[in-house]
């Protein structure tokens, strides 16, 4: 299995966009998880972090899913530590072709193969309000999501 790297620009970007909150060791995800989408995500929403629920837990920030045809928000959450287990963020890349590929963020046992997720301690809130794009334009996107990708169940706007 061939493991994805970033360039250098794209590990600015993600230093750049890096939380403060801890975080699980991050791992990197494999190009065989690549999905090829025709446009990229919008901007990040704005979330809103709950306290920390129990001492030692890990934030996952937000993430845009594709959904087929649009992007939808699924909502960070505070997550259980778990031993030896990494994540890898969700992440967009393009090959020198200019192809659009998307890895949704992934968690990993302690030798790199996929887990299912811990359950969310807490969630993040975001508004699922339009997202403007680069040109200015209000950009469709799908309902925010649960961490596991179902619709979420309160009145956050999602």
């Amino acid at each position: 299995m061939k493991r994805l790297w970033l360039g250098g620009a794209g590990l600015l970007a993600t230093f750049a966009c890096g939380s403060r909150l801890p975080h699980p060791p991050y791992a990197a995800h494999m190009s065989s998880e690549l999905l090829e989408v025709p446009v990229p995500p919008p901007p990040a929403r704005v979330e809103t972090v709950p306290d920390m629920p129990v001492s030692g837990a890990l934030w996952i920030d937000g993430e845009w899913a594709w959904r087929g045809r649009k992007w939808a928000w699924k909502s960070g959450y505070w997550a259980p530590a778990a031993a030896g287990a990494a994540y890898s963020p969700w992440q967009v890349i393009r090959n020198e072709a200019g192809t659009l590929f998307f890895a949704p963020g992934t968690w990993r046992d302690a030798k790199g193969a996929p887990i299912a997720p811990p359950a969310p301690l807490a969630l993040g809130s975001a508004h699922s309000q339009g997202v403007v794009d680069a040109e200015g334009e209000i950009e469709t996107t799908g309902r925010n999501l649960s961490p596991d990708g179902g619709r979420l169940r309160r009145d956050d706007g999602g």
